[in-house]
């Protein structure tokens, strides 16, 4: 009831702000760039004095007998420096497992910080890239919470194939669980009608001694307006080790400076 009452209250919060964008639109140059709802993490960095969150909802069915839920998941995005930006991330999480009677798991996810680095811009063939580090801490409701300190790095590229089309992707290596795990994300975006876009992603993860999962989505990106971001996506598994399939929805909104 409480992660209910906390998702209505960031929702809400989006809707209240709404009212309020439109005067400061004009100070809006630059385009919105978010990591969600993809899992391939680009280079994009947020520019120097600018607060961007993005939050939203996921639904996730793991295996016939346990889905999980994470609402809201939420990443506060500040840019510091030119090329450098500080990372906060967390989520509520809701675990329900089936097994002849329901049984429910709630409570925080471990609160992530850390950082990402513009590396260089594309030129020609070059593409853009950036690094990022994150330290996901033992700070989480007792059943999630990690023994230690994990990080997690992160290699993210991008090129524009052409004025509407943009491919990303990512390499990443960190520790899950206390066990390391490798993971990748590759995505094409394409802008079909102003304001518009739709994304075709696959992504993958594999832990160590463990078979690797690999998946398949498609989202839609809808830019209400040039601060805030509308997005819908969903996928499924491309081999029988990764989750059967999810769902995700959020937002993602820029304070204007």
């Amino acid at each position: 009831m409480k992660s209910t009452k906390m998702l209505m209250l960031v929702l809400l919060s989006f809707v209240f702000c709404i009212p309020i964008l439109p005067a400061q639109a004009q100070e809006e140059r630059e385009e919105l760039n978010a990591d969600r709802p993809d899992n391939s993490q680009g280079p994009s960095v947020v520019s120097r004095g600018y607060v961007q969150l993005e939050a939203g909802y996921n639904y996730q069915k793991l295996t016939s007998k346990i889905r999980t839920y994470a609402y809201p998941t939420a990443l506060l995005r500040i840019g510091l420096l030119e090329g450098v930006e500080l990372r906060l991330q967390g989520a509520v999480k809701d675990s329900v497992i089936e097994n002849g009677t329901r049984r429910h798991v709630k409570g925080w996810g471990p609160l992530s910080v850390g950082t990402r680095v513009r590396l260089w811009e594309e030129s020609g063939w070059r593409p853009e890239a950036a690094i990022s580090a994150m330290l996901a801490l033992p700070l989480a409701s007792e059943v999630f919470e990690p023994d230690n300190v994990e990080p997690q790095f992160n290699l993210g590229f991008s090129n524009a194939l052409t004025e509407t089309t943009d491919l990303t992707y990512n390499l990443g290596y960190g520790w899950t669980d206390g066990n390391p795990e490798s993971s990748y994300g590759a995505n094409i975006t394409r802008q079909f009608v102003d304001k518009v876009s739709l994304y075709l992603e696959v992504f993958g993860s594999k832990g160590k001694g463990e078979p690797a999962e690999h998946l398949a989505d498609a989202g839609i990106l809808y830019l209400l307006l040039p601060n805030l971001q509308f997005d819908v996506a969903a996928g499924r598994r491309l081999n029988k080790v990764a989750p059967q399939h999810f769902i995700t929805t959020g937002l993602a909104f820029r304070l204007p400076r």
